[in-house]
């Protein structure tokens, strides 16, 4: 069996986190708890592990996972590949969701441009003045109600 590498062509990691060597007893519960399965965790990080579990094992997307003795945490399978399956934790804070959170935008501040065209009835800018600062600090954009094209109204007559 050779060796799994991590590392990109250029010799960089791809990891947020460094990882640890370690060989614990895990469970990956899923189905309301009602689903388990036994697995081993190969290595570990802050931010996910690299687990050995059944190749017949069919996981699903997102999962909560038990490592030895320690509380649960929710989980989200990046990839798979025979035994081995890499995990990534969900109840781990990324640097853009901790950015979002303190204010921070995460485009370049030089960007005017929204993710829709200007005549686009989902760009904010476009469609309600002065939500220009909401959308930058959270995101958030607002719904405008729109009537209905009169080729629907026509045929399906709603009160």
């Amino acid at each position: 069996m050779s060796a799994v590498t991590h590392e990109e062509p250029d010799g960089s990691e791809r990891r947020v986190a460094p990882r640890t060597r370690t060989l614990k007893r895990a469970k990956i519960l899923f189905n309301n708890r009602f689903s388990t399965y036994d697995c081993i965790v190969r290595n570990i990080s802050a931010t996910g592990a690299l687990l050995t579990i059944d190749e017949a094992a069919h996981l699903p997307k997102t999962f909560e996972v038990r490592i030895g003795d320690d509380p649960e945490r929710p989980a989200k399978l990046v990839y798979r590949r025979g035994m081995l399956a890499g995990i990534r934790f969900l109840d781990v804070v990324s640097e853009e969701e901790e950015q979002a959170a303190h204010g921070f935008d995460a485009k370049p501040s030089g960007s005017d441009q929204s993710d829709f065209g200007p005549g686009d009835p989902f760009n904010d800018r476009a469609s309600s003045p002065g939500s220009e600062a909401s959308h930058a600090a959270g995101h958030i954009r607002r719904i405008v109600p729109e009537t209905l094209p009169a080729a629907l109204t026509r045929r399906f007559p709603w009160a």
